[in-house]
């Protein structure tokens, strides 16, 4: 391992940021979902109970599934984002990146470090969370899915991994503009962006739109995606990748 990947993956390691984000990304989505879906089940009349049966798009694993689809397409983003903007808003906030100018070890190469480590964690991060959305389902009595839940579990794979990718520009934010608030701002914007996208019918040439609409198909009243519009995610990753590592080769000292 270089050293620039050594001292990246130590300082994620040791963070509480990440070790919250992780425990939250990977818990909370699906006790939410399954919380949901208790309400709707229960029936009544109350608000609580009509929202949650207008949220769902049924019983059982596929409203559980719905549920948390519906979730994690903005949770995913958001907890990812925020803790992208800290791996590179860290490093001005805390002045460390005028050490970096004086390093053995080039720029870029943290950089990359940093975007190659995000990547991999927000990527695990989303495959535990299929893992435990599975533990907690047959955990409360939902028994063993189906074939057509084991569908949408894939699709719900799909949407973990990819909702990682899209928060990826938040680092090409954090970089330019030397700091955390820049990178929560893009995140918001990006996150208000996408349900604006998806609400004017233009969602699926949004990337950050596209996943989630995918992902919960037209059973969920959203129109039909192609599957190869998804590749729109990992097109805007490399993408973001690429002017952040310029960045960090070019920028100034501040």
């Amino acid at each position: 391992m270089s050293p620039a990947y050594a001292v990246e993956a130590l300082k994620l390691r040791r963070s509480r940021v990440v070790l919250v984000a992780t425990l939250a990304l990977v818990f909370v989505p699906p006790g939410m979902a399954r919380g949901l879906l208790t309400v709707a089940e229960q029936g009544g009349n109350d608000p609580a109970t009509l929202k949650a049966q207008a949220m769902l798009p049924g019983g059982g694993w596929a409203g559980y599934l719905g549920g948390l689809m519906q979730i994690y397409a903005t949770a995913g983003v958001v907890g990812v984002g925020i803790v992208v903007g800290w791996c590179f808003g860290r490093e001005y906030a805390d002045r460390t990146v005028v050490s970096l100018y004086a390093s053995a070890t080039p720029r870029e190469a943290v950089a990359s470090a940093k975007l190659a480590l995000m990547t991999l964690w927000s990527t695990a991060v989303g495959l535990a969370m299929v893992f435990v959305t599975w533990l907690f389902g047959l955990a409360t009595g939902l028994g063993s899915p189906d074939d057509a839940a084991w569908r949408t579990v894939a699709r719900l794979t799909a949407l973990a991994v990819l909702s990682g990718l899209l928060a990826l520009p938040v680092a090409a934010a954090a970089s330019v503009g030397r700091g955390y608030l820049p990178a929560i701002g893009a995140l918001l914007v990006l996150v208000v962006l996408a349900q604006v996208a998806t609400i004017a019918g233009i969602g699926r040439w949004w990337p950050w739109s596209v996943p989630a609409m995918w992902a919960m198909g037209p059973e969920s009243g959203m129109p039909t995606i192609s599957s190869a519009t998804l590749l729109l995610a990992p097109v805007v990753a490399l993408v973001s990748a690429v002017l952040t590592i310029r960045w960090w080769r070019h920028a100034e000292v501040v």
